[in-house]
C-alpha cells in the first residue's frame, strides 16, 4: 500500500463479524504525514482519537482492521512485528 491508494477499512469483532462504524463502506485516500501512512478517519475530530486530528495513521488501527485496496482488490493490515502495512496472503 502506498500514498494515493483508495481504501476501505473493515473492522472485525472477536467473533470475526464486521463492525458497522460511522465510516462503514466509506472510501479513503491514503496519504503520508510526518513519515506515516494514514487516512482522514477522525472526520468528527473527536478529542479521544489521535488527539483530535482528522489524520489517523494506519498503525493506530488494531490488527483485526483490514484495509481493502479498491483498485487492486488486495487486503492489508498493520503488522506490529514488521512495523509496516503488509499484504494479507
Amino acid at each position: 500500500m502506498k500514498a494515493n491508494d483508495t481504501i476501505k477499512v473493515h473492522l472485525y469483532d472477536s467473533s470475526n463479524r464486521e463492525i458497522r462504524t460511522r465510516n462503514y463502506d466509506k472510501t479513503f485516500c491514503v496519504y503520508e504525514k510526518n513519515g506515516k501512512l494514514g487516512i482522514d478517519w477522525n472526520t468528527e475530530k473527536s478529542p479521544y482519537t489521535c488527539k483530535g486530528d482528522a489524520f489517523t495513521p494506519l498503525e493506530t488501527f488494531a490488527q483485526s482492521a483490514i484495509f481493502e485496496n479498491i483498485e487492486t482488490k488486495e487486503f492489508f493490515h498493520f503488522s506490529n512485528i514488521k512495523n509496516a502495512v503488509v499484504r494479507i496472503a
